[in-house]
């Protein structure tokens, strides 16, 4: 459970980047007359509303508007006094969307020079109902993974050997993992892991001229085989890292969700899950250390 001052520390950190993210943002608007917006103003500010996102992801709460009425609004009210009723509160969540996208990307890990890389679903629905739905028909595809097929979208993901969030990207189900390998790659130099969904000798020139290694297992037909030394061997061995961190996304900040009935508000949880991963990435004190007295990582 977060405690008062974790929470004060999360708002502290937010709304200082929403004061900024507005101050770069007015600087390239447009400026001139515009017509009075009808309705209520809104009664929270927009780092108020990413703060709650990332509360509910933190916390653990399954459902949102049990986490809103019945915890938000009964123990913390004091830090929100002008919160809303729960209806308008949903109507308000798509506010934060763009704000969450660059408070992600502004709050990526450090550039270790060794990097991990994978790509996972995000099913909209069962695939037995994915003719009947409606929320996602525009963006969503039938996909295939090592578990089967599905419907929906799919997230990629790169980290670093600190489990801490680089890059992601989130595509249509059926998108291979290795077409967008080089788009959330071209900026990092060092090594990278992959599964065998990565294979390519054309994506691998393209990575090493700009000096990332791309290293994966080798399939058993391949006839050109890379030579790997004892210390790259290791730390593809541990490639299982990526796949605690989709397993941790998964289940503590549950980004599987089928029942969303917004597509925006849908990506509104999306972006607050991984806002909430890299204000709180996972310890990884349990992986074992490795190290090398040969590589020199840049």
């Amino acid at each position: 459970m977060i405690q008062e001052h974790q929470l004060i520390a999360i708002f502290c950190q937010i709304d200082d980047f929403c004061k900024e993210f507005d101050e770069s943002i007015s600087q390239q608007l447009l400026t001139g007359p515009s017509k009075g917006q009808r309705g209520p103003e809104c009664c929270l500010s927009v780092s108020e509303i990413m703060t709650i996102k990332i509360l509910f992801q933190m916390i653990g709460y399954r459902n949102f508007k049990t986490f809103y009425i019945g915890f938000l609004k009964v123990y913390w009210l004091k830090y929100f006094p002008t919160m809303p009723s729960y209806q308008r509160f949903v109507e308000l969540m798509s506010r934060a969307i763009f704000p969450l996208t660059f408070f992600i990307q502004l709050n990526a890990g450090t550039k270790t020079g060794i990097y991990y890389i994978d790509g996972s679903c995000l099913p909209v629905c069962h695939i037995k109902r994915s003719k009947s739905n409606k929320v996602f028909e525009e963006i969503s595809e039938y996909g295939k993974t090592s578990i089967g097929w599905f419907f929906g979208l799919k997230i990629h993901l790169v980290i670093n050997n600190l489990g801490e969030l680089i890059a992601f990207k989130i595509t249509k189900g059926n998108v291979h993992d290795s077409t967008e390998a080089k788009s959330l790659l071209s900026s990092l130099k060092g090594l990278a892991f992959g599964d065998r969904g990565y294979i390519g000798k054309k994506i691998f020139d393209e990575l090493m001229k700009n000096g990332l290694k791309l290293i994966t297992r080798k399939r058993k037909n391949m006839k050109e085989k890379l030579t790997l030394t004892e210390y790259e061997k290791q730390l593809l061995n541990q490639r299982n890292l990526i796949e605690t961190i989709f397993d941790c996304l998964k289940h503590k900040y549950h980004i599987w969700h089928t029942r969303h009935r917004s597509m925006l508000n849908a990506m509104v949880n999306l972006m607050a899950a991984l806002a909430a991963y890299t204000v709180e990435p996972l310890s990884l004190s349990a992986f074992k250390l490795l190290k090398s007295s040969n590589l020199e990582l840049s």
